[in-house]
């Protein structure tokens, strides 16, 4: 399974969310690393701590931009977000359980999720907040 390289068509055009789409990308990948290279599961649970603390952070950062630029849709982004902060979570307790297989499921999980995410979602507001700032 590849690690996620980060490609210009993930921008979403506000360089503090691409370098905070970047930097999980880092978490993602190394959490990754963890897991492949069977590391202890204290160190898996250190990885996917840091992850969660850093996605909150990241939530919280653009859902605060959202609300300052009016975006219409924040309620149903702060669905998602919190969505996946409860599948995240879920993943974090069959981590901590040792479930077998389950880090190489997590990856391809948070993987998709964040592209998919980064690409369909967070492009949308994105898109409204350079058009309401250009007006």
């Amino acid at each position: 399974m590849p690690l996620i390289k980060w490609r210009d068509s993930y921008s979403v055009g506000i360089e503090k969310f691409d370098k905070e789409h970047r930097h999980l990308v880092e978490l993602i990948n190394r959490m990754f690393v963890i897991v492949r290279d069977k590391d202890n599961i204290t160190a898996v649970s250190d990885a996917v701590a840091r992850l969660i603390d850093y996605t909150e952070f990241h939530f919280s950062s653009e859902e605060a931009a959202m609300k300052e630029a009016g975006f219409p849709n924040l309620a149903a982004h702060q669905q998602l977000h919190a969505r996946l902060t409860q599948e995240i979570s879920a993943f974090q307790q069959k981590i901590v359980a040792e479930e077998s297989d389950v880090g190489p499921k997590f990856y391809r999980f948070l993987r998709d999720w964040l592209l998919g995410h980064i690409l369909e979602e967070d492009k949308q507001y994105t898109q409204y907040m350079i058009a309401t700032a250009n007006r």
